[in-house]
């Protein structure tokens, strides 16, 4: 086995032969760091390698195994962590120009959980600036760069977590997800993006964007390592007034019980733009798979699809503006360009706007509770094309230029309503650039919507042996 053979193994895998004692700990992150050491200078996946860090963590699991204290199957393993959560004695930039020497005292909830239960953190993967942007070009830390195509966007703002899971850099990685977030880095990138119902991740120590939105989950390449990383980061934070105290289940136990019998719905009007043809082909191919493994497909309407984009831009935009908006009037100069336009949007908002939008969330969310107790998920695209240029971020859609606005939409829906959802790779378009879709489940169903990724995985293997070709 050589070294990069051992980066293209999965958590899963990597953790069984951990537990075996086939592999160290120390030998599985000393060639994840010479993967990094060759590969980030192009990419700018990370902006800091945690390398010292690393490799103690990975010295302690190694005795701790040899020692018969399994903690499970992160054990050991590389992980790495969104640069806008906080890590104890390691800066946390946030993306931003105000925070380039910040160190944080403590970890991020989530961070404590994943190193208990192992997790040998290998670096900070660099974010779009505050998390607040779908591409992930940093004007402080420079883009980082999709390993499929070095001219494309990786997606954002957990572009660098997309880009390092996606390159082999690591085989899972923390993103957090506000409107997609996690998601669009998946769908650019050809991995799988799990985010979880609102709550079920504790988001105390990570910087914040619109906190009513929220959330956070793992970046991986298979629906079961998806699971696995959640059940680290999943839990209870009684400091985190977002974070639900409700059951966590093992997301992972029943993820071979397939989808025969199951009923799923494709949903046009969620669409909210027109798709590429590659991306409505790979949508109807998967339900085609599903259809074959047993499930009943049926189409459906969403009634208040018109309200979901005012609804998610006022409740965003407002609290975004309201965390920015002293920082902003005295040092303007110290948020990119790109970010302005964001201020401006928000100081638009008025507060019967805001109230307003607050209502009509829980419509918008009651009307899925409804549909989700007639059909088992929600299949959807995560984007209407293939990953856009850094340059122009301009896609191709149907042999037209577009840059993206309202076809966010598609994901940003799940952020108001809350839902799960994990999407993952479904194919590639017509530049060779990956396609997605998600797939919804009610609140809490996180270990439901993985099942069913996993029977879509499982009977399309073909769409997962293809590696990036920008970094062979």
């Amino acid at each position: 086995m050589t070294n990069d053979d051992l980066c293209f193994l999965s958590i899963a895998e990597l953790g069984s032969l951990m537990r075996a004692r086939t592999v160290s700990p120390l030998e599985v992150t000393e060639v994840h760091l010479a993967r990094i050491a060759r590969l980030n200078p192009t990419l700018n996946a990370f902006v800091t390698v945690m390398a010292d860090q690393a490799r103690e963590a990975a010295r302690r699991a190694e005795a701790e195994l040899a020692a018969g204290r399994w903690r499970g199957p992160l054990h050991g393993v590389p992980i790495g962590v969104k640069d806008i959560f906080d890590t104890a004695d390691v800066r946390t930039t946030v993306g931003s120009s105000f925070y380039r020497d910040h160190v944080p005292a403590e970890d991020a909830d989530s961070v404590r959980r994943l190193k208990d239960a192992g997790a040998v953190l290998i670096g900070k993967c660099n974010t779009h600036e505050f998390a607040a942007g779908s591409t992930t070009n940093n004007p402080w830390y420079g883009a980082t760069r999709n390993p499929w195509a070095l001219d494309r966007v990786p997606g954002g703002s957990s572009g660098g977590s997309g880009a390092a899971v996606a390159a082999f850099l690591c085989p899972g990685a923390t993103g957090s997800d506000t409107g997609g977030s996690i998601r669009g880095p998946a769908a650019c990138c050809g991995i799988v993006g799990l985010k979880p119902t609102y709550g079920r991740v504790s988001i105390r120590g990570i910087y914040p964007n619109a906190v009513s939105l929220d959330h956070a989950g793992p970046l991986t390449r298979t629906a079961l390592d998806a699971g696995l990383m959640l059940q680290a980061m999943a839990g209870y934070d009684p400091h985190d007034p977002t974070c639900a105290d409700v059951p966590v289940p093992d997301f992972t136990a029943g993820i071979d019980a397939g989808v025969s019998g199951l009923r799923f719905a494709l949903c046009p009007d969620l669409h909210f733009v027109e798709l590429d043809a590659a991306v409505a082909r790979a949508i109807d191919g998967a339900a085609k798979v599903f259809e074959r493994l047993g499930a009943k497909l049926e189409t459906i309407k969403f009634s208040l699809a018109g309200e979901v984009q005012p609804t998610r831009e006022a409740i965003s935009r407002g609290e975004f503006l309201a965390l920015h908006r002293e920082r902003f009037a005295a040092h303007p100069e110290g948020y990119g360009t790109d970010l302005h336009p964001r201020f401006e949007e928000g100081a638009r908002v008025t507060l019967d706007a805001y109230v307003r939008a607050c209502r009509m969330r829980e419509a918008i969310r009651r009307e899925f509770d409804e549909i989700l107790k007639s059909v088992d998920a929600l299949l959807l695209p995560v984007a209407p094309s293939e990953a856009p240029l850094i340059a122009t971020g301009a896609a191709r859609v149907n042999g037209k230029d577009v840059t993206f606005g309202s076809g966010l939409a598609m994901r940003q829906v799940f952020n108001v309503a809350g839902l799960p959802s994990v999407a993952l790779p479904t194919g590639v378009g017509e530049a060779g650039l990956p396609l997605s879709m998600q797939i919804v489940g009610p609140a809490w169903g996180e270990a439901h919507v993985l099942r069913i990724a996993h029977a879509y995985e499982t009977a399309t293997p073909e769409l997962r042996r293809e590696r990036p070709t920008a970094i062979r």
